[in-house]
């Protein structure tokens, strides 16, 4: 008998999983697919044999939860952390100006650089402190209230043109939110801010891992989990969840096997969950709200070159079409090196075949790194994730993980937790369903009954 079945193998279901084992329940993972991760995995590259990721992933000091997940798992050192945040932002002529921090507190600690910055003017600089300074002084409740207005039209309000916007807003939004101001709502947009730039002069810094995703938490999850008594079943898609009345009575996978447990935990992308279950039951709250969610994808472009190209471990790129660039591994002087483009929000780009992508970013990253002039582009290839992260658009509502079926969960980085979709979000997901699940349950024990929300 599984105590807690947990439906998805992503970082939610896995950092739920580490939960409910280490709460001493038996657990026992479901995953459709040969491999776990979700949309945070690794594979081996068959040419240069290099661990690569499905999508470029960071960590920031802000991303607590996350950052503790890879403690408890014992790989955090596999972690590279600036000491402060620096952030090398490069032109499309590859004029560079690096935003960096100071030793002020926040939020003046960018105030130096900002001074700097040789991207914008000296009234466009102005103009971004004011709104700046605007969400500083926008409180919880405040911000709140922002949830059904756009990102883009309260800057405006604030003073900010098109091209700021452009230019300097959506540094930092389309990557954090994978959308652009235009259609990310103002609360969520907000809260990056505040939480990431202007809670603390450290909260910023960045951390890059100097291994695959699979390796930092996936792998070492599995054999946590295993550890401590629970299991891990791949290739085990659900065909559908069966619910009577106000109560899950099984998941039953594609090859017909029944599962019964105590509680479930579906860690599915909202879609997945819908097609599950029962149409009646997909068709109210919360549920009817996943419907809305839409999705955005992540183009990761990765490229090898004949030599250095990049003097950075990442930086940001304004006035092309290459939004980020980030390199892996450093190379030395004689030894090939490989770099990798990620677009979010990428959907402009999805129709294009890995050709017709390579040949619109190469001579714009040439043009911008010229270094990259200078070599060979030795190979190069292509990873698409068609629904990466749902968009936090204004009016878009995230369930929380209770549901009105009292013994069914939920957990992902596109619920309630306040954050926008990312592997802290998708690890806070899974400490709020497990929590849910406890305290279910312990009512359970107590008066006979899995209270529904």
């Amino acid at each position: 008998m599984i105590d807690v079945a947990i439906i998805g193998g992503g970082l939610a279901g896995l950092a739920a999983a580490c939960d409910v084992a280490d709460a001493g329940r038996r657990v026992t993972v479901f995953e459709k697919r040969p491999w776990l991760g979700g949309k945070t995995y690794s594979f081996t590259d068959r040419e240069t044999e290099e661990a690569i990721d499905n999508g470029q992933h960071i960590a920031m000091r802000c991303t607590t939860a996350y950052v503790e997940f890879l403690e408890r798992l014992g790989t955090a050192h596999l972690i590279d952390w600036q000491p402060a945040l620096r952030v090398p932002v490069i032109d499309a002529s590859g004029r560079r100006s690096d935003l960096a921090a100071s030793s002020l507190p926040a939020p003046l600690y960018l105030a130096a650089s900002f001074a700097k910055y040789k991207h914008l003017s000296a009234i466009d600089k102005l103009r971004v402190g004011r709104a700046m300074h605007a969400i500083t002084r926008v409180d919880r409740a405040e911000r709140s209230a922002l949830g059904d207005r756009s990102f883009g039209t309260w800057l405006r309000e604030h003073g900010q043109t098109g091209r700021i916007i452009r230019d300097v807003w959506d540094l930092i939004v389309v990557p954090a939110l994978n959308c652009s101001c235009d259609d990310a709502s103002a609360a969520q947009a907000i809260f990056v801010f505040q939480e990431g730039f202007l809670k603390s002069a450290t909260a910023a810094a960045i951390g890059v891992p100097r291994v695959g995703l699979s390796q930092l938490h996936v792998e070492p999850a599995i054999a946590y989990i295993r550890g401590r008594g629970g299991d891990v079943r791949s290739s085990s898609a659900i065909e559908r969840i069966e619910i009577d009345g106000d109560r899950v009575e099984a998941v039953v996978l594609a090859d017909g096997e029944r599962i019964v447990a105590d509680a479930y935990i579906a860690a599915l992308p909202p879609r997945q969950l819908l097609d599950a279950l029962p149409p009646a039951i997909a068709a109210t709250a919360p549920f009817h709200d996943l419907a809305r969610m839409r999705t955005a994808p992540i183009i990761n472009v990765h490229l090898w070159f004949s030599g250095p190209v990049a003097d950075f471990a990442f930086a940001a790129f304004t006035g092309s079409g290459v939004q980020w660039v980030f390199r892996p591994v450093a190379a030395d002087a004689t030894a090939d090196e490989h770099v990798v483009v990620s677009l979010s929000a990428a959907e402009r780009y999805m129709a294009l075949d890995k050709t017709q992508l390579v040949d619109l970013l190469l001579p714009q990253l040439r043009r911008a790194l010229p270094l990259a002039a200078t070599r060979r582009l030795l190979r190069s290839t292509v990873i698409k994730e068609p629904e990466a992260t749902f968009v936090p658009a204004p009016g878009v509502r995230r369930p929380g993980a209770r549901t009105p079926i009292g013994n069914l969960f939920l957990a992902g980085a596109y619920t309630d937790t306040g954050w926008p979709a990312t592997m802290e979000s998708a690890v806070r997901s899974g400490h709020a369903a497990v929590s849910a699940v406890l305290q279910a349950t312990a009512s359970f024990a107590a008066n006979g009954v899995l209270a529904p929300v």
